[in-house]
């Protein structure tokens, strides 16, 4: 149902069956055109449906715009105007040149008249931009996603006046949401590639500063600083260490843009929001400075003296006290720091926090075990994540599956549900079906989760075959998609070994990955198989190995892969191998590399035998 807009308009003409014919006809073509479109053909495909709308409805001009709520501004991302039509101007302050109609659009409520005298008086701005843009009729059908505005699909005339009837407002809402359903999946699709690139940067960072050697670790922080703040977009990132129990903070490092001056000492006379809002543990978010509240005016006219248009602040704590922050500032525009980067920046703060642990562990001369055992789990962490992040592809492919049967099903049992009188047993059938297929997905989500989650270790009696058995199926969508088999021979019965079953999973997906990138890289028409073994090797210990046909590994090389940022691949990291060894060794156990007979590579590693109990 289409909301009345907020005045009554003069009844419109009816539209026509034929022109209403043709308008459905389009909706329908482009309802199918977004069903399961990839997310990087959107912005054409939005493109050629706004020239076919403007066509259809004989309109002018048809734009989408994307609205963002707490800075006001509006960016029109797509638009499509007949020849002679001036374009939309690109960005609009919609607080400023059309208040009215923003609120309309964050209430859910369309805008729309005829002529510019069925405006009402609260919209006399809107009134006056409208006038002086040279637009006569206008329609804006709001764009929700996931509860919240994102923007609006706008149909205007500037050369003549037009009626919308109510049929035609209905179809433009449907039009509305069909292509909110495609900007939804785009944006999901945006915001994990750079969830996950960040992901990437923060386990690169972290490497580096766990391996870093003594004196080294300012210069990989001022470097890490640098790389964050160009993967970001912004004009400062900074460090910031809190004196003792006042709210001052002093900077420590920090990474500027060419021809920005360095941050400075802030106290709680500078900055009292904030420096409350942070040493209270609270994420302090602000993509437009005018916009703090009543009680951060102070805060606010410090950061527009320094030229500060936009800034991010995490508290970084350690042992739940705050001992610092790390800052993103814009000083060139506006920032919106969306949801999907927030988290990384907290894991990178977390890092810096746990450094300060570290140092002050170090003054206060505490076990190097103790310290050395904490930062191997970060890393190892990371490293999940990473591999996480390589696996994605994969992990798409497999939980795209069951989401196209959920919806097919569904659809099929909204139609049976709708049938006079409705066939419930097979409704009933349908939905079972879309229960199962839910499942299906849910048990790829909980699998990855349950890889890249932070946890305390945990050894415990483990079932290597099972372990094993569990992360060939975890890599099969990927090894399918690469047209690699993976075999997999063990000796039953099998002894338990005491391990983190997270570790171990870690060790043996690294491995395969390896494989897997190994088979990639053979000579066309080799053997693309792996195989993996468990068996015992002698009476104390569980042997695994992993086997591909691959190029190898040179002779001098059996060894150096194992060294910490030793890397064979131009996109490698350098850590995964020496993390697995580490891990291993912690374990009891060893982990090497050997040639295998007619080409390839051998990785094996023992693990010892639980003992047992009388």
């Amino acid at each position: 149902m289409v909301e009345p807009a907020a005045r009554p308009t003069p009844k419109p003409e009816p539209i026509s069956a034929s022109e209403l014919l043709r308008f459905e006809r389009l909706l329908s073509d482009l309802s199918a055109t977004f069903i399961d479109l990839p997310a990087q053909h959107v912005d054409r495909a939005i493109n050629d449906s706004l020239a076919r709308i403007v066509a259809v409805l004989g309109v002018d001009r048809s734009t989408l715009n994307r609205v963002f709520p707490l800075t006001g501004r509006i960016e029109a991302t797509h638009s499509f105007a007949v020849d002679g039509v001036e374009p939309v101007p690109r960005l609009l302050p919609a607080r400023e040149v059309s208040p009215w109609a923003l609120a309309m659009a964050t209430a859910n409520k369309p805008v729309v008249f005829a002529c510019l005298d069925d405006l009402p008086p609260e919209a006399s701005v809107d009134k006056e931009t409208y006038r002086r843009i040279g637009l006569k009729s206008h329609v804006t059908m709001p764009i929700v996603v996931a509860g919240q505005l994102h923007g609006g699909l706008s149909f205007g005339c500037v050369h003549a006046e037009r009626s919308w009837p109510d049929d035609l407002l209905s179809r433009m809402r449907l039009l509305a949401e069909v292509f909110g359903s495609a900007l939804a999946r785009k944006r999901a699709q945006e915001e994990l590639d750079l969830a996950i690139g960040f992901e990437r940067l923060a386990s690169s960072v972290l490497a580096s500063l766990v391996l870093a050697r003594p004196g080294e670790e300012r210069g990989v922080i001022s470097s890490s600083l640098g790389r964050i703040g160009e993967f970001v977009g912004v004009d400062q990132v900074a460090l910031w260490q809190r004196t003792s129990a006042e709210l001052r903070f002093d900077p420590t490092q920090y990474w500027n843009v060419g021809g920005f001056p360095a941050p400075t000492v802030r106290s709680r006379a500078d900055l009292p929001w904030i420096s409350a809002q942070v040493a209270a543990g609270h994420v302090v978010r602000i993509a437009r400075v005018a916009e703090l509240p009543p009680e951060g005016q102070v805060d606010c006219a410090t950061l527009q003296g320094v030229g500060i248009r936009s800034l991010l602040v995490v508290p970084i704590s350690t042992s739940d006290r705050n001992v610092g922050a790390l800052s993103m500032a814009t000083l060139q525009g506006e920032h919106e720091w969306p949801d999907a980067l927030t988290p990384g920046v907290s894991l990178l703060a977390e890092v810096f926090g746990s450094l300060h642990a570290r140092e002050a562990a170090e003054r206060r001369k505490l076990a190097a075990e103790v310290e050395a055992a904490h930062w191997r789990e970060r890393l190892a962490h990371l490293v999940r994540v990473h591999t996480a992040g390589e696996m994605s592809v994969a992990l798409a492919h497999e939980i795209t599956q069951p989401l196209g049967a959920i919806e097919n099903y569904a659809l099929a049992a909204r139609r049976r549900a709708g049938e006079a009188p409705p066939d419930m047993a097979r409704v009933t059938e349908l939905l079972d079906k879309v229960i199962g297929q839910a499942t299906r997905a849910g048990d790829v989500v909980t699998r990855m989760r349950s890889m890249v989650q932070r946890h305390e270790l945990e050894p415990k009696p483990i079932d290597v075959e099972r372990a094993v058995v569990e992360c060939v199926g975890m890599v099969k969508m990927d090894c399918e998609l690469r047209d690699i088999r993976v075999g997999l021979a063990a000796a039953k019965p099998l002894p338990v070994v005491v391990v983190d079953e997270i570790h171990l999973q870690q060790i043996i997906l690294n491995l395969l990955r390896n494989a897997m990138e190994a088979t990639e890289l053979a000579q066309p028409g080799g053997e693309r198989e792996i195989t993996v073994s468990v068996g015992l090797n002698g009476r104390d210990e569980i042997l695994v190995e992993v086997a591909d046909r691959g190029a190898g590994v040179a002779e001098g090389d059996l060894e150096r892969i194992f060294e910490s940022f030793y890397s064979t691949k131009s996109s490698g990291l350098g850590v995964g191998l020496a993390i697995c060894r580490k891990l291993i060794e912690a374990h009891g156990g060893k982990l090497w590399a050997s040639h295998r007979a007619g080409g390839g590579a051998v990785f094996s590693f023992t693990l010892p035998v639980a003992a047992s109990v009388d």
